[in-house]
């Protein structure tokens, strides 16, 4: 045809997920509830790095660097249609990224792997090790259901509000929000294409600074009249 019939049209506004959060109370209370328990360290990497649930699947430990207290990303574990859960590349640059952790975080992360390593002593030939932080008894891939079980089981036990496991990465990023740093910072943390993602997800979340705003443009203009 000799033109685009739809270059006129206005295109569909970008609807994001709705999204649920938790409380610091709601965190302290989940993760009280889960201590031993398998997962423990997938919960506590996703409310402590806001991580996707399948970049923390695909976690390697030759990603961790122990001494520096940092975590590279650099791929996820997802589902592909006829092949199953592969490891794949991440969505854009900006999600391969590091992620400093504090030295709690770190702590556990040297006790799991402690754990995994006693574990592989037990099994024997057993275990197929794939240097996977996050691991079946046997060191193949988790399975992402199973985790999501795991989290409702102790969501109910932990009597807090029941949400998705992807909405723990927007607690992270509330949290951060809540603290005053800067959103540049904490788009770099969540791996966004750019920070104006992150502020039209998180917009709601900024304190409210229209009054600010008002008193200082006030202010100005009283000046300039003096």
């Amino acid at each position: 045809i000799m033109f685009n019939p739809v270059s006129d049209a206005d295109p569909p506004s970008v609807k994001y997920e709705e999204m649920s959060i938790w409380s610091l109370k709601d965190i302290q209370e989940f993760l009280h509830n889960c201590k031993g328990e398998r997962h423990y360290l997938t919960f506590l990497l996703a409310i402590y790095t806001g991580m996707r649930r399948g970049e923390i699947l695909g976690l390697k430990w030759s990603d961790i660097d122990l001494e520096q207290k940092v975590i590279h990303v650099k791929r996820s574990l997802a589902h592909v249609a006829k092949k199953g859960y592969i490891f794949t590349s991440l969505k854009t640059k900006n999600s391969k990224r590091q992620i400093p952790i504090p030295e709690f975080v770190l702590n556990e992360l040297v006790l799991h792997k402690k754990r995994i390593e006693e574990w592989k002593e037990l099994v024997g030939s057993a275990f197929g090790d794939r240097d996977l932080v996050i691991c079946t008894n046997t060191g193949t891939l988790q399975d992402p259901r199973n985790v999501v079980r795991v989290m409702k089981r102790i969501v109910k036990a932990s009597n807090v509000p029941n949400i998705r496991f992807h909405d723990i990465r927007h607690t992270h990023a509330s949290v951060l929000i809540s603290a005053g740093l800067d959103i540049v910072k904490i788009s770099k943390r969540l791996g966004h294409a750019n920070p104006k993602i992150t502020l039209e997800f998180y917009a709601h979340l900024l304190p409210n600074t229209d009054n600010d705003i008002a008193d200082t443009f006030h202010q100005t203009i009283q000046i300039q009249k003096n």
